[in-house]
C-alpha cells in the first residue's frame, strides 16, 4: 500500500489504522504528486490510498501520469 495525503497527520493516522492488520504492508508515503509518481512507478503498489487534493495538482493529476495505476 501507498498512502498518498498531503496531511502528515492523515498519513499518520491512516498508518496506524493498517498496522492493525498484518496482512497489510505500507510499502511508501508522498505529500505531493512528484512525489508520489516516483513511488508509484518504482515500488508498484497493489494499492493506493489516494488524497484528492494536492498541493501540485490532484489525485487524478497522479494517476493520468502514473505508469503503474494499481486498484
Amino acid at each position: 500500500i501507498v498512502i498518498v495525503d498531503d496531511s502528515r497527520l492523515a498519513r499518520k493516522e491512516l498508518a496506524g489504522l493498517l498496522n492493525e492488520h498484518s496482512r497489510y504492508e505500507i510499502v511508501g508515503e508522498a505529500a505531493d504528486v512528484q512525489s508520489a509518481l516516483e513511488i508509484v512507478n518504482r515500488l508498484k503498489p497493489d494499492l493506493l490510498l489516494l488524497d484528492i487534493h494536492l498541493p501540485d495538482g490532484s489525485g487524478f493529476d497522479l494517476l493520468e501520469q502514473a505508469e503503474h495505476i494499481p486498484k
